[in-house]
């Protein structure tokens, strides 16, 4: 019984966490340059693959951005949508991105991405 009521009370303080609200993304994610130290799919966390060690993010207050994904550049226009995710569109309109962010504390965020196949990828990111 008291297993059951401490996976309740878990369950419930998790529900219960506080949002992400476009505030906080733009006052504390956005205008920083974030580099990403870890991967994270299927639960394994895993470091940066050769390609992927200068990848960033960096979502500029100007709502533009600069995206380093496994080692190309992108560019174009960020936006945050009522849910609370990041939507990065290129200029070009052939690549998109649509983040989901889980936190931010200090210097440490995490943003989460789903695939066109649904799978899902932890980034952790680091901030100086």
């Amino acid at each position: 019984m008291k297993t059951i009521v401490s996976l309740l009370l878990v369950l419930v303080s998790y529900t219960l966490q506080a949002q992400i609200t476009s505030a906080q993304i733009k006052s504390d994610l956005a205008g920083k340059e974030w580099k990403i130290i870890k991967y994270e799919t299927f639960g394994v966390e895993e470091d940066p693959k050769v390609e992927q060690v200068n990848d960033k993010i960096v979502l500029n207050k100007d709502l533009s951005f600069f995206i380093i994904e496994n080692g190309k550049e992108y560019m174009g226009n960020w936006s945050i949508t009522a849910d609370g995710k990041v939507t990065c569109k290129s200029k070009s309109g052939e690549w998109s991105r649509a983040y989901k962010v889980i936190s931010i504390a200090d210097k440490i965020a995490t943003i989460e991405y789903q695939g066109p196949d649904l799978t899902r990828t932890l980034y952790r990111l680091e901030t100086k």
